[in-house]
């Protein structure tokens, strides 16, 4: 299967998106999620690191940080796999197999 040459891309670029209203939502929640993803690590780095000495229910917040935080995170992990697997069912499993 060869790759689409510049022009054809160029001219794909033009052609209107049938996006869905699922997948214009979508194409929106799903940046947010990938920051607030990425910002919920810092912020665990960084509790863990300022809060190092405080104590609640006899472990210190930088592991109760992680103890919260690391089910958080695989949480939104899922849901943004599923929304995908949800707006762009067609495009599951599917590899590019070119020869």
């Amino acid at each position: 299967m060869a790759r689409p040459s510049l022009a054809e891309r160029l001219s794909a670029m033009d052609q209107p998106d049938h996006a869905t209203e699922a997948g214009a939502m979508w194409g929106s929640v799903r940046p947010l999620l990938v920051l607030g993803r990425i910002l919920m690590v810092g912020m665990i780095i960084i509790i863990g690191e300022l809060f190092d000495d405080v104590r609640l229910f006899g472990l210190t917040i930088g592991v109760w940080a992680l103890i919260l935080g690391i089910p958080l995170f695989l949480l939104i992990s899922m849901i943004i796999t599923y929304g995908d697997r949800f707006v762009n069912p067609e495009s599951e499993g599917t590899l590019d197999e070119s020869p």
